[in-house]
């Protein structure tokens, strides 16, 4: 990993929930042809694969699968796993409106998958910038208009303090403000993803557990805070509540 200067400001990250263009999946796959034949259909798949060996086979694949392979491609690199989400690229717009990806230290011991993002931004031909903060996709969420979250991960895992990672959130990604929640799951692996996502700028779902489970006040307090938050329209989140017990 290579820390850069960060890009040209106003940075603006990309939410997820906007308009995309393509799809980063590995073979092999974690998740069903179905998935991706519905994918092909609107956007280009790009499918990170080990040698042009294995790009035949996949094709080969999708072709006996009815994925529409006129919206596939591929880009041979080597990975450890197909946690493409958490291992691949940020994207960003810099103050020249010109894309580009924020790489970061992945908090995992794959030094393949850690590699991905340089190799998409070749691959795609724009910028990248290195932000030296340990991080992981799965636990990084943001609005598109400067206001990000995550689980209290980010800064147990990090040596830098809240205040030196924060400022490298708004000098990389124009993070203006960072929600860093405690985790409610109270599970291992502290991904936001696993229990909250923005739909848009002044909409977020959250999962909801029974009153009898030991962790109802924990996703009651991080679903008051949104219901009470101002979003960045002003006003305060519209929470959407998934019931997902166990």
């Amino acid at each position: 990993f290579i820390e850069t200067p960060p890009p040209v400001g106003p940075v603006r990250m990309v939410a997820e929930f906007e308009p995309m263009q393509s799809v980063l999946i590995r073979y092999q796959f974690g998740i069903p042809y179905q998935l991706i034949r519905e994918m092909a259909e609107d956007i280009q798949v790009i499918t990170l694969v080990s040698s042009q060996a294995q790009a035949t086979t996949v094709q080969n694949l999708y072709i006996s699968n009815n994925v529409n392979v006129a919206n596939c491609s591929f880009l041979i690199a080597a990975t450890d796993s197909y946690w493409t989400r958490d291992y691949g690229p940020w994207f960003v717009f810099d103050g020249n409106n010109q894309p580009g990806i924020v790489d970061f230290p992945y908090n995992r011991p794959r030094p393949n998958d850690n590699n991905v993002p340089p190799k998409v931004a070749q691959h795609l031909g724009i910028n990248l910038f290195g932000m030296n903060v340990k991080h992981t996709g799965g636990n990084m969420m943001a609005d598109g208009l400067g206001m990000a979250a995550s689980t209290e991960l980010v800064y147990e895992e990090e040596t830098q303090t809240p205040t030196q990672i924060n400022a490298k959130m708004l000098n990389y990604l124009g993070i203006e403000r960072y929600d860093v929640m405690n985790d409610p799951l109270g599970d291992y692996i502290k991904h936001i993803d696993c229990w909250g996502k923005y739909l848009a700028p002044d909409k977020i779902l959250l999962g909801q557990v029974a009153p009898s489970d030991p962790r109802f006040s924990d996703y009651e307090a991080v679903a008051n805070y949104f219901a009470t938050t101002p979003s960045s329209y002003g006003y305060p989140y519209k929470v959407y509540r998934v019931y997902s017990p166990g």
